[in-house]
């Protein structure tokens, strides 16, 4: 019985100490263009290659994926204020795409070219993305 107890213990500290969140069905949302794989190639969670990857988005700058080329013109314009991705702005511009972008260039026609919005939990998932990262 002892055995069968620490046996539990031990996959439930497992459990606890890898990253998860805590509803995949945001992850689902977003896997269909995005993936996050590390820069030594390790595919940390599956995805499309239609929009950048997310390893290490967190306190990145805008639109600065080496390896993405298709970042949309005004959100190239954001990223030249300097701005970096933070939980606020990773909020702010996952529940409203373009109207992060209009507010930060200042332009009433900006666009993302991203296609999705999530109104709720994106808090969360700038968590799970930046503890996916080094």
């Amino acid at each position: 019985m002892l055995g069968l107890r620490a046996w539990g213990l031990g996959l439930g500290l497992a459990v606890l100490s890898t990253p998860v969140l805590a509803d995949e069905s945001r992850w689902r949302d977003c896997r269909t263009c995005h993936a996050v794989e590390s820069p030594s190639g390790d595919v940390i969670a599956r995805g499309g290659r239609s929009g950048p990857n997310l390893y290490g988005i967190a306190n990145r700058p805008l639109a600065a994926d080496s390896g993405f080329r298709f970042y949309s013109d005004d959100l190239r314009a954001a990223a030249a204020t300097g701005a970096r991705w933070n939980e606020s702005n990773f909020v702010a511009y996952m529940s409203g795409p373009d109207e992060f972008l209009r507010a930060m260039t200042g332009n009433p026609n900006a666009e993302s070219g991203m296609h999705v919005a999530l109104r709720s939990g994106a808090r969360e998932l700038f968590q799970w993305l930046d503890s996916l990262s080094d």
